[in-house]
């Protein structure tokens, strides 16, 4: 799953000039990632498998805009560290 979601990163300033690409880039990223993955992110957030997409990057990318998460929080997920991007993920 974190592989999954560390295909969505971009730069804060990226995000924050160009949101509608970088919510295109996560769509795209999410579409070619592992099924199995793809389930267990809809599962945790409660949605469908085809309304995960959408939801997933719409709140990653308005959490990276409004500055609640950072780059640095997708990379912690490599590497098991805390992040609040589970709250994010999930909505809370």
């Amino acid at each position: 799953m974190a592989a999954m979601l560390a295909g969505c990163q971009t730069g804060q300033e990226q995000v924050s000039e160009y949101p509608k690409a970088a919510y295109e880039r996560c769509i795209s990223k999410v579409a070619i990632s592992n099924i199995s993955a793809k389930h267990e992110i809809a599962a945790f957030m409660g949605v469908s498998l085809e309304g995960m997409p959408p939801l997933l990057c719409r709140r990653l990318v308005d959490a990276m805009k409004s500055g609640r998460l950072t780059f640095s929080d997708i990379n912690r997920l490599q590497f098991d560290q805390s992040t609040d991007i589970w709250k994010v993920i999930k909505g809370d």
